[in-house]
């Protein structure tokens, strides 16, 4: 009879951020974290299913998948209805449910397809395949996740709903308003090419750096800026180096000539991204990308790659399931070619993709009406993505 809602943490990722902020306008009972790891407020207040944190082996946690579903079934009744986001917490409340007979609701926020390879491809890839569709309701956070999950996990496409994730635009556009750290508006004087999210394999940032590199010969002064955190920080500052750009990476006040600033996380990365020229989005694969409606949100234009699931919705709404094989004047951006992933080394020549992301973007940055009429209307489309109008359709789903 009650409403819970489940999730693996409420650390930084945007899976973790979209449902603390659907937490306060969702009438649950309780919250439950399969980890001992909250960075960010949510209510009700969290209550771990385990002392396991971001430090525990993924190995670890993945085996612990039915010690979570035990203590979960425990504390949910039947007749209760417990919603959760991310894999391995959806597989612990299907696998709960069984035991305990709740309504078991869960939502994928990325395209598993692109997000699990290697070792935890052959770990997740066969648990959602058998365990997504025992689920009572599947939730997608785009079209492109749907279709993904129907077409390569096996899930029935008549119990995937799609709603997509919601945005505080008037937050965003407080927080977008207040000044930068001290010495960041000196660089944002410069011609700016910002983005914003995890450092991670999906994001490509590699690309990014490379294509780079060939606009600031054509933009001159033209910088740019990565706001966020990430495993691949590391490898990104040395290839930025090696690239023959000048990096600024830390604490403090910024040089007012680095080609390059890694801002790392911020509390309020807004008006990093307010105050640029372009908004730049290299994704390989998405679920639906906060980062790209947040941007909209703060008034800057944007260029994101047309990967499989995401920007396109966002950007092109109305457009046919298509891929992006030149630049796209989209309603609401530019949607560009997806790039390979490759990660060649610096001397290698520059890939064609690259070659065609770096001559747009010089045209772009150079562009005035074009990019003011973007970012106009971005600021429109985001709307669409209000936080109430999802929380309305998650409320209508349940039943709550």
């Amino acid at each position: 009879m009650a409403l819970k809602l489940l999730i693996n943490s409420l650390f930084r990722g945007g899976a973790e951020k979209q449902l603390a902020a659907l937490s306060a306008l969702l009438p649950a009972e309780d919250l439950f974290l399969l980890e001992n790891e909250a960075s960010q407020p949510a209510s009700p207040a969290p209550r771990p299913l385990s002392g396991h944190t971001a430090a525990t082996s993924s190995l670890l946690k993945t085996a612990a998948i039915p010690l979570y579903a035990r203590r979960l079934a425990a504390a949910a009744g039947r007749g209760d209805t417990v919603l959760s986001f991310m894999e391995r917490a959806n597989i612990v409340n299907v696998l709960a449910a069984r035991r305990g007979g709740h309504r078991a609701v869960i939502c994928e926020r990325t395209r598993p397809s692109g997000e699990f390879s290697g070792l935890r491809g052959l770990l997740m890839r066969p648990l959602i395949s058998r365990y997504y569709p025992l689920a009572d309701i599947i939730v997608a956070n785009s079209e492109g996740v749907k279709s993904d999950l129907a077409e390569n996990f096996s899930v029935p496409a008549e119990k995937i709903r799609v709603i997509h994730n919601g945005c505080d635009t008037a937050a965003i556009a407080a927080l977008a308003a207040q000044p930068l750290p001290p010495g960041w508006e000196q660089v944002y004087r410069r011609p700016v090419v910002v983005t914003s999210g995890r450092l991670t394999a999906a994001k490509g940032h590699w690309h990014l750096l490379k294509i780079f590199r060939n606009v600031r010969n054509s933009v001159p002064g033209a910088a740019l800026v990565l706001a966020g955190e990430g495993e691949l920080r590391g490898y990104l500052e040395r290839l930025a180096e090696r690239l023959g750009l000048k990096v600024f990476s830390g604490a403090g006040e910024p040089p007012p000539d680095a080609d390059v600033y890694f801002a790392g996380f911020r509390e309020n990365p807004y008006p990093f991204l307010a105050k640029a020229r372009l908004f730049a989005f290299t994704s390989l694969w998405e679920g639906f990308p906060n980062a790209l409606v947040e941007a909209l949100a703060c008034g800057v234009p944007v260029m994101a790659a047309d990967c499989a699931a995401g920007p396109r919705e966002i950007l092109a709404p109305a457009s046919p399931r298509v891929t992006a094989e030149f630049p796209e004047r989209a309603p609401y951006g530019l949607l560009m070619p997806p790039l390979s992933g490759r990660r060649l080394g610096p001397a290698s020549p520059p890939e064609a993709g690259e070659e065609v992301w770096a001559e747009k973007m010089a045209e772009f940055l150079l562009d005035a009406p074009e990019l003011g009429r973007c970012a106009e209307a971005g600021l429109k489309r985001a709307a669409d993505f209000e936080l109430a109008r999802a929380a309305r359709r998650w409320r209508e789903l349940l039943g709550c």
